[in-house]
């Protein structure tokens, strides 16, 4: 199972030539793909017009998706709160969440 990222995707949309996706295909072969739901939201947020917003809002209805539960809020929650003592900067907390759906799958 891959749990793929806003920034993967993102990359695949804009690829031109199809090398992205034809290495990201290589790569996962015949595994399940999954997304979360912030990273519908962040590709959704990225359209640059409405007929992209239409073309993209479909083709992530039919895609599969992680759900997150109560407890990974609170998790990712813990992981941002961990590094930060650590004293790493976290880009995103929408990225500590996406962690934990992928530490708990």
């Amino acid at each position: 199972m891959f749990l793929i990222d806003t920034s993967v995707w993102i990359a695949v949309f804009r690829d031109k030539t199809g090398t992205v996706r034809q290495s990201l295909s290589e790569i996962i072969k015949d595994q399940p793909i999954l997304l979360s739901r912030s990273t519908q939201m962040e590709l959704l947020q990225g359209c640059r017009d409405e007929r992209e917003w239409r073309l993209l809002e479909t083709y992530l209805q039919d895609q599969d998706y992680i759900e997150s539960t109560p407890h990974t809020w609170v998790a990712a929650a813990r992981i941002y709160y961990d590094l930060q003592r650590q004293g790493l900067t976290v880009r995103s907390s929408i990225d500590c969440c996406i962690a934990q759906l992928a530490i708990a799958h």
